[in-house]
């Protein structure tokens, strides 16, 4: 905006006084009695938006409060779950939350599954890091944990009582135990992926269920 395009909006706001007018008129060369045009202008200039953004952005209840107010929620969400479902609608329930939230991490799951070798690689590493793996004719039984080198996104670790899931790493106190059926559903997302084949995941322990580690066994076809 230049000064001329300021001094016209100041006039057309009406915040100058007519000797005010006047010495304006003159100074921009506007003969006495010329009528000014309106101009059209933006209602708000760039930098007013700016400015009311950051105030807008300035009044927002803080994160702290905002995690706060999430783990409470969960918790009262829990505990309606376990008064008003049975026991495998909630698993069914929380178990489709655990795989969305894989989803929402890695993506949708290749059209292309994994090939047996693939699958029987998987299962030696698993192996090789020290995870319990029975092989029968009739299944292929896996006991996996999170163990003590795993940690949330931020680094927090296991071992040192954090939860794996950002939302309740340190809370709150109480939470039902139906919340960690939720890390079913993303165990099951993640070994189907890995494995080629549909899986069936128990939850064993967890540290909301009191436990130093969240423990899963997986049950699939033979490999």
């Amino acid at each position: 905006m230049n000064r001329q395009q300021f001094i016209a909006r100041m006039l057309q706001a009406g915040l100058c006084g007519c000797g005010a007018v006047l010495g304006f008129g003159q100074g921009l060369g506007i003969a006495e009695g010329t009528a000014i045009k309106p101009q059209r202008l933006p209602k708000t200039q760039d930098w007013i938006a700016d400015l009311e953004q950051k105030m807008i952005k300035g009044a927002e209840t803080p994160g702290w409060r905002k995690a706060e107010k999430g783990e409470m929620w969960i918790k009262s969400l829990m505990n309606h779950m376990d008064i008003n479902l049975d026991k495998k609608t909630k698993i069914r329930l929380m178990q489709a939350c655990g795989s969305s939230c894989y989803i929402n991490a890695f993506g949708i799951a290749p059209e292309e599954k994994p090939s047996r070798g693939e699958a029987k690689r998987y299962i030696v590493a698993l192996k090789a890091r020290g995870y319990e793996v029975r092989q029968d004719s009739d299944k292929t039984t896996i006991l996996f944990s999170w163990g003590h080198d795993h940690q949330n996104p931020q680094g927090l670790i296991l071992s040192d009582g954090y939860c794996m899931c950002p939302l309740v790493e340190t809370g709150p106190a109480g939470l039902s135990p139906t919340f960690c059926y939720c890390s079913t559903g993303y165990v099951k997302e993640m070994f189907e992926r890995a494995l080629g084949q549909s899986v069936q995941v128990e939850l064993i322990d967890s540290l909301k269920m009191g436990g130093k580690d969240c423990i899963f066994e997986i049950k699939t076809l033979p490999i």
